[in-house]
């Protein structure tokens, strides 16, 4: 029996209408009901950890796994005779666009993050480089090759190509055929490395690829969702939070979109030894929030943080002092009273396109780092 106090999701009814096509009447009416129990007891569970009931039921439905794969299961449990067994997987490929049709969530797609590229060595011929922070990896015929000991080298947000265009193909995307570039509407971005002969992506990359000709949107901080039309991929570093990384690193397509044209490479990131700035925004838990001063034309300064349980944002400046301003040609390069403007938008949770909508003004006019 279902819990009579949930009304029943679209995407629910959409998985557990796939999940039982082709069974026997008897046993497809037990299976609903069983799974359709299961979803609802854990998504209660999963409000608990603070998700919302949309998410807590997208994710208990993902944790049952694709219904395809339930159908043929129960199939075999229930040792159907071969023809109708048959008729079961030819019914999947039917229903495959039937779900979809209906709002599943078989377009919520986890890419699995990695944080760390090779680090190529450098060589050198003559003296032997030493210290703590180096590894020597090579010593031939007077030439020393190594590398430095320091884990923030070649640190990033990158996905493997063959999993991006596997959950993005019906957008579009595609894999060249040595692997190596992304493509979409003509436009193209390369690998930053590979690995075991696989290529890997910056995700700042492939979100510039999207943004330029499709409809994007982000959500979440310590694993960024990246909705692309009816896609969805969550970006899952295990439990690193990844979000400065990857919101940081993606900021040239938050700024051109704030701007209104593509502003590549002129702007720079505050770095977390920069003055600390904790403000008071009225914004729900969670939401991303990027700052934004400006060093002259199109020389901007930014830095990405989430909202905490209280409403407070904490992000990192140049300046000691800012004022903040609710358009962007109110930022200038010139101090006013000791003090530079500063924007702060809103950037999960709203088209990327309407990202003038997500510009707003604190309560408190001002700030002074901490």
């Amino acid at each position: 029996m279902t819990t009579a106090a949930h009304p029943i999701p679209r995407a629910l009814t959409a998985y557990l209408r796939r999940a039982t096509w082709g069974l026997p009447e008897a046993r497809r009416q037990e299976l609903w009901d069983e799974l359709e129990e299961h979803v609802l007891t854990r998504a209660d569970h999963l409000m608990l950890t603070g998700l919302t009931p949309t998410q807590a039921t997208a994710q208990a439905i993902r944790e049952l796994g694709p219904p395809a794969r339930v159908t043929l299961g129960m199939a075999k449990v229930y040792t159907m005779p071969k023809l109708i067994l048959a008729a079961a997987t030819l019914a999947l490929g039917i229903s495959a666009g039937l779900y979809a049709l209906a709002g599943g969530s078989g377009t919520d797609t986890t890419l699995t993050v990695v944080r760390q590229a090779p680090v190529k060595p450098s060589c050198v011929r003559g003296t032997k480089p030493s210290g703590d922070n180096v590894t020597i990896v090579s010593e031939k015929a007077g030439i020393t090759c190594y590398t430095f000991n320091d884990s923030e080298v070649n640190k990033g947000v990158f996905l493997r190509g063959t999993d991006v265009t596997r959950a993005l193909d019906a957008q579009g995307v595609t894999l060249s055929r040595d692997g190596r570039s992304l493509a979409l509407g003509g436009t193209s971005v390369n690998a930053r490395f590979t690995r075991d002969g696989a290529a890997f992506f910056d995700a700042s990359s492939v979100v510039d690829l999207l943004a330029q000709t499709r409809s994007v949107r982000f959500s979440g901080y310590t694993s960024p969702r990246v909705q692309v039309g009816d896609a969805t991929l969550l970006l899952n570093a295990g439990p690193e939070d990844i979000g400065a990384a990857f919101y940081n690193s993606s900021n040239s397509v938050f700024l051109s979109a704030l701007v209104g044209q593509p502003v590549w490479g002129s702007y720079s990131v505050g770095t977390k030894t920069g003055p600390e700035h904790l403000i008071s925004t009225g914004l729900k838990a969670g939401e991303a929030v990027m700052l934004v001063t400006s060093g002259g034309g199109t020389n901007f300064m930014v830095d990405t943080g989430k909202v905490d349980a209280q409403g407070r944002l904490s992000v990192h400046s140049q300046d000691r002092q800012l004022r903040f301003v609710s358009s962007l040609d109110q930022l200038g390069p010139y101090l006013s009273g000791g003090r530079r403007s500063a924007l702060l938008v809103r950037i999960t949770n709203l088209p990327l396109k309407n990202l003038k909508s997500g510009v707003f003004v604190p309560a408190q006019a001002t700030s002074d780092a901490r």
